[in-house]
């Protein structure tokens, strides 16, 4: 085989590896490790097109063109249920901070600090061990006098605290996963606020777990009828299909952006969005924004909320 021929053979060979990775990154089935795989679609639609400036400088024209194509395709699958375009600022009265605060975290005064300056009406917070509970209701129960907290040892104990009135806050079992649940008073009636945190689906199993409680959960706000927040450390991207069944289940919108990651956190930066605010009719997320947790895995988020 001559030189030329056999170079070319090579790169439509290589082009068509690229070619079928970027077609199962954009529709592989919602099984355990697709999900892996598409949860940095991201930085998988980066590496693409990385890859094909530097085909097209070195005028590889099969690669460059495959992994061209491979961006595109993985780019448009970078969407998600994100709410509409959003009223004035100044429409905005309700504040809820998202914490996850990892469970082994000990750096306390610095987290109760932060809760206190995030000025929030409600606070959900995630990985609440018993030590986590006795220190954030003793810090912060004079500034949120309702409150429920949930602790446990296993990194899913939960709490949510508000300085806003509420008609009742009550826990929901979603298959394992604690839920907390608060009816807020308002002038409007009231809002229905979830905090939630799903398991992480680190094999099959917790996969299928983590779709069974946001089907639950999904089932559960539908009930409702009401207008309903909910929060949380959902363990699901933004363009997950286990987000879109949730979303299409309760009537739901994604508040925050699908292009504001939450974990993992490192030096102050995330890779994927796995913290959010969701919100349903009649309650729309105005503004929101990450920030940094002292001691944390996760970064947190605070969102400014129309109801």
């Amino acid at each position: 085989m001559k030189p030329d021929l056999y170079h070319r053979d090579r790169e439509v060979v290589f082009a068509a590896g690229l070619l079928a990775l970027g077609t199962v990154l954009a529709f592989a089935p919602d099984a355990f490790l697709p999900m892996l795989a598409r949860a940095f679609l991201v930085q998988w639609s980066l590496v693409f097109a990385a890859f094909a400036a530097w085909a097209f400088l070195k005028r590889r024209t099969w690669p460059a063109w495959a992994s061209a194509l491979s961006t595109c395709m993985v780019l448009l699958q970078v969407d998600a249920p994100v709410a509409g375009p959003v009223p004035d600022l100044r429409s905005a009265d309700l504040r809820i901070a998202q914490v996850n605060l990892l469970q082994p975290n000990t750096r306390h005064a610095e987290v109760i600090r932060l809760l206190r300056a995030s000025d929030a009406d409600v606070i959900s917070v995630q990985e609440v061990s018993p030590l986590w509970a006795a220190v954030l209701v003793g810090s912060l129960r004079d500034a949120y006098p309702h409150f429920k907290v949930v602790p446990d040892v296993n990194c899913y104990g939960i709490a949510l605290f508000s300085r806003r009135p509420v008609e009742r806050m009550v826990e929901h079992a979603l298959c394992g996963s604690p839920a907390i649940e608060a009816v807020l008073k308002g002038p409007e009636g009231p809002v229905h606020v979830f905090t939630v945190h799903a398991t992480s689906p680190g094999d099959p199993a917790d996969h299928r777990l983590r779709n069974t409680q946001l089907g639950r959960l999904g089932r559960l706000v539908r009930s409702r009828g009401q207008r309903t927040i909910v929060v949380g450390d959902l363990n699901t991207v933004s363009w997950d299909r286990a987000m879109w069944t949730l979303c299409r289940a309760a009537g739901l919108r994604i508040g925050t952006s699908p292009l504001s990651p939450t974990f993992p956190a490192v030096l102050g930066f995330a890779l994927i969005p796995i913290d959010h605010v969701l919100t349903s009719s009649g309650a729309t997320v105005v503004r929101s924004s990450t920030f940094s947790i002292p001691g944390s895995d996760h970064r947190g988020l605070l969102a400014d909320i129309a109801t």
